[in-house]
């Protein structure tokens, strides 16, 4: 038989309360912490796109803008910014053909009206973080409801 002393009854799961309490506590502050390192991470693709689509859109301006004699024209396709056909020596716009970086696959083009290519844009539908503070040509980013709304693209 055991023997009970008198205050024992009433403490009775006060220690399994506070374990699921100190439980709760730590499954909410690591949901918190997941929650900070995914829209960090979200924010750091985001700059990585402004970059490497401000390179994209450069190389297509530089394409446009070392036309040989007569009419000025876009590149056929993205590859031509790796090597320009126009001309008989290698010249080159851009390293390499940089993938989306929110989406890892290759960017979309943005067809010229007069044919070829004048820029390119994400493929990704999900909503951008940053929301101002953009560059004086991308002021329209800012009303941008998905990265498929960030164009960089070259006009003249």
């Amino acid at each position: 038989m055991v023997i009970r002393s008198p205050g024992s009854a009433r403490q009775r799961g006060v220690a399994y309360f506070w374990a699921l309490l100190m439980v709760l506590f730590i499954a909410l502050g690591l949901g918190k912490l997941l929650e900070d390192v995914r829209t960090s991470n979200q924010r750091a693709r985001e700059a990585e796109l402004l970059y490497t689509g401000n390179l994209y859109r450069d190389a297509i301006r530089q394409y446009w803008q070392s036309t040989p004699a007569g009419a000025r024209r876009y590149p056929q396709q993205l590859s031509d910014l790796l090597r320009d056909p126009r001309y008989p020596v290698t010249r080159r716009y851009l390293r390499r053909l940089y993938p989306d970086p929110v989406t890892g696959r290759p960017f979309v083009p943005i067809p010229a009206p007069e044919g070829g290519v004048m820029g390119v844009h994400s493929a990704s539908p999900r909503q951008p973080v940053k929301i101002a503070g953009f560059r004086a040509e991308q002021h329209a980013f800012a009303q941008a409801h998905n990265y498929q709304q960030w164009e960089f693209s070259y006009a003249p």
